[in-house]
């Protein structure tokens, strides 16, 4: 078989694959999930005398306009590649150690991606106001969970943070000035990871929160609160975009344009727990669910189911509801994937 049989066959074949996945839902190519961290683990881990439990990545997240990805190397903070993976630097200036145990622990403002705040788990967590420079939290014992920053600000001061493990089970902290001091708040979060409870900063003084009772919210950094809605997320932060904060719900999305004071739900439904992640505009996202990776083009009127999750390996699982992290590369269309123990791992969802 000469050389241009064979490629004429091989196009046949993938072209085929692709008409299957796109006309017959949930059937998709074999998903090609390759590694990009290996050569990072080996430098960054170089000088340890034992391993970090449990060693490996955990947290991805990308810059909407340039593609540039960022991981956290577990107790060895923030690195940053903008070739896919083939070169490293750390970004965090040794302010970040620990690891996230879910997929928001680590997230970037969407407006303007430079900026990070990374809420670890057994080490140091912290944040980028401005891009540059990295400022600590003030650490409380084993540190987060997950958290929310009121990114809407140009000098942003608001964060509203879920402590890990706490007795009793819950505890909620916010700061008003960066991350220096925490309050306990009065209110607490469900126990059962299985039934997902969100932790939201919308403003100076505007906080929302739901522990599968509907979402409430605070207009006095949460002295008080007040249903604002019925609906029950299943994505754990809130994202800003232009103006607009976006949840996760069964119904799909759930956007409010008034810092959270009244909810719609937005297009189509969606299986949703990590997202959206924008793209070029609010019409481009795609989101992470149980049952896969969904993209849309028109701000989820519809959706396309584009990939499967990335398969689990020795280490924690890539499961969206906890464990696994996820992140969307709109400019060279990649979706990245890390969990603890693991390397992250890249998939192309180019055509």
């Amino acid at each position: 078989m000469n050389n241009r049989t064979s490629n004429a066959k091989l196009w046949g074949v993938t072209r085929l694959a692709f008409l299957i996945s796109t006309l017959v839902p949930g059937i998709l190519q074999a998903a090609p999930w390759t590694p990009i961290t290996d050569s990072l683990l080996d430098r960054a881990t170089a000088g340890d005398a034992k391993p970090i439990w449990p060693g490996g990545c955990s947290g991805v997240v990308v810059n909407r306009l340039n593609g540039e990805v960022t991981v956290k190397v577990v107790g060895h903070g923030l690195w940053r590649s903008s070739d896919q993976g083939a070169n490293w630097f750390r970004l965090d200036q040794e302010a970040i150690s620990g690891r996230d145990e879910t997929g928001w622990a680590t997230s970037a403002d969407q407006n303007a991606p430079a900026r990070l705040a990374s809420f670890s788990l057994d080490g140091t967590a912290g944040w980028t106001s401005d891009g540059k420079e990295w400022k600590k939290f003030t650490d409380l014992g084993r540190n987060w969970d997950y958290g929310s920053v009121d990114w809407g600000a140009k000098d942003p001061k608001t964060i509203i943070a879920a402590k890990h493990e706490t007795d009793p089970p819950g505890e909620v902290y916010v700061t008003s000035d960066g991350g220096g001091t925490w309050q306990q708040l009065s209110i607490h979060l469900l126990k059962d990871r299985g039934q997902v409870s969100m932790v939201g900063a919308l403003g100076g003084d505007v906080l929302i929160y739901s522990r599968g009772e509907g979402i409430q919210r605070s207009t006095d950094l949460g002295k008080t609160w007040t249903e604002v809605s019925k609906m029950n997320p299943l994505t754990r932060i809130p994202v800003l975009f232009q103006g607009v904060h976006y949840l996760g719900t069964e119904k799909g999305l759930l956007v409010s344009k008034d810092k959270g004071a009244s909810w719609q739900v937005q297009g189509a439904p969606v299986d949703i727990w990590q997202g959206p992640f924008l793209g070029r505009d609010e019409k481009a996202m795609v989101v992470i669910g149980g049952s896969g990776i969904h993209q849309t083009t028109d701000a989820g009127a519809t959706w396309r189911r584009v990939a499967d999750l990335k398969p689990n390996e020795e280490g924690f699982q890539f499961t969206p509801d906890w464990f696994g992290c996820y992140a969307w590369d709109p400019v060279n269309e990649i979706v990245y994937a890390s969990s603890m123990g693991n390397p992250v791992f890249k998939l192309s969802l180019a055509k």
